[in-house]
């Protein structure tokens, strides 16, 4: 097996591209979200916590065609039904909603 070399080549991955206000919002977001896997961590599993992070942020992606800056943001406008649904389907192995449900609700 012959690997490609990558010398000379800029890091795809490599934050360097960001402007500082940028990288202090993906720093703000990761935090909260942190947070929020440990709340649900301590009432669920791991999986179960970062699932329910991640449908949280989706969710409130496919709905509102941005990304919220914090998860609170994403939990607060989703509101009440949304977020129950989200934790309810997660906990008993539910199928997540489609985005075309999402965007319906």
């Amino acid at each position: 097996m012959k690997f490609k070399c990558v010398e000379n080549k800029a890091n795809p991955f490599s934050l360097d591209h960001y402007t500082d206000e940028q990288k202090a919002v993906f720093k703000k977001r990761d935090e909260t979200k942190k947070r929020a896997e440990e709340f649900f961590k301590a009432m669920y599993a791991q999986s179960t916590a970062w699932v329910i992070v991640a449908s949280v942020m989706v969710t409130y992606h496919n709905i509102y065609t941005d990304w919220a800056e914090t998860f609170e943001q994403a939990w607060n406008a989703l509101g009440y039904e949304i977020t129950t649904d989200i934790v309810y389907r997660e906990v008993n192995g539910l199928p997540a909603k489609s985005r075309k449900e999402e965007v319906k609700a």
